[in-house]
């Protein structure tokens, strides 16, 4: 079976389930890849590394965004080489009917009002066309990761919204993600030890982009400047020692319900 793994930002697969994926590619799993929904080219990205990969004050806004989805999706693909898996497994979809320059209407928003859509994405029309291309790479026979449908990032339920749209819901598990809001389904616990929360974290620290965002501007949720790696970190430590897990280090997953 071939395995599918959604990534609504170019980073979300080694934040959600880095050890999880680097089993994958250090096991026996073949035809996984890495479906990134967004090329990350609405990002906030700062000067000094926009300058690193050739950005110019002459650029005009399109160009721009350009060099912002290439340096994000570069950085996608270096993250996936450090779990473990080809470059070329990354595959970038083509409908990016996105719009970052709009609010989530409220009757999106989580009834919990502080709970909001803080990256302020909303999607573009999730047409028949947006549809047909999931329905097209995922086929008949894929098994989909997706994030958790009860996500406070409204990129990252739309995505898995899509995916559920596009096949069976016995072949979705879903991940959690640092803004899953409370995770739904039937949940699972995958723990795991060091030999795969090292290649995790360097797989985060690949997106150099945004570790240097946040080291000066802090996070979209938050104004601390604490790198993913290590909020990850604990993370994962926190969901094992809760769970009482052996191994030091935990991922949820779920089944929808």
């Amino acid at each position: 079976m071939r395995l599918l793994l959604f990534s609504p930002h170019p980073d979300d697969i080694a934040i959600a389930m880095g050890g999880f994926a680097s089993m994958l590619a250090h096991g026996d799993a073949e035809g996984v890849t890495v479906v990134l929904a967004t090329d990350g080219s609405e990002s906030l990205i700062p000067s000094n590394v926009l300058e690193k990969h050739g950005w110019l004050p002459t650029m005009t806004p399109v160009d721009q965004r350009a060099l912002r989805g290439r340096i994000r999706v570069e950085e996608a693909r270096e993250e996936i080489a450090r779990l473990g898996f080809p470059r070329d497994s990354v595959h970038l979809l083509t409908r990016q009917r996105w719009a970052a320059d709009h609010r989530t209407a409220p009757a999106d928003l989580h009834p919990d009002l502080s709970l909001r859509d803080v990256a302020k994405f909303i999607p573009g029309p999730v047409d028949g066309e947006a549809l047909a291309e999931f329905r097209e790479i995922i086929g008949d026979d894929a098994l989909c990761f997706a994030p958790d449908p009860n996500d406070r990032l409204l990129m990252h339920r739309i995505v898995t919204d899509l995916v559920v749209h596009a096949c069976d819901a016995s072949r979705l598990i879903t991940y959690e993600c640092l803004s899953t809001i409370e995770p739904t389904g039937r949940q699972f616990l995958f723990a795991f030890g060091e030999e795969l929360m090292a290649p995790k974290r360097h797989a985060i620290l690949a997106h150099e982009s945004m570790i240097e965002r946040r080291r000066q501007f802090g996070g979209y949720s938050n104004p601390g400047t604490e790198g993913y790696d290590e909020i990850v970190r604990r993370r994962n430590s926190a969901l094992a020692i809760a769970n009482g897990c052996e191994l030091p280090f935990a991922e949820r997953y779920g089944f929808p319900a």
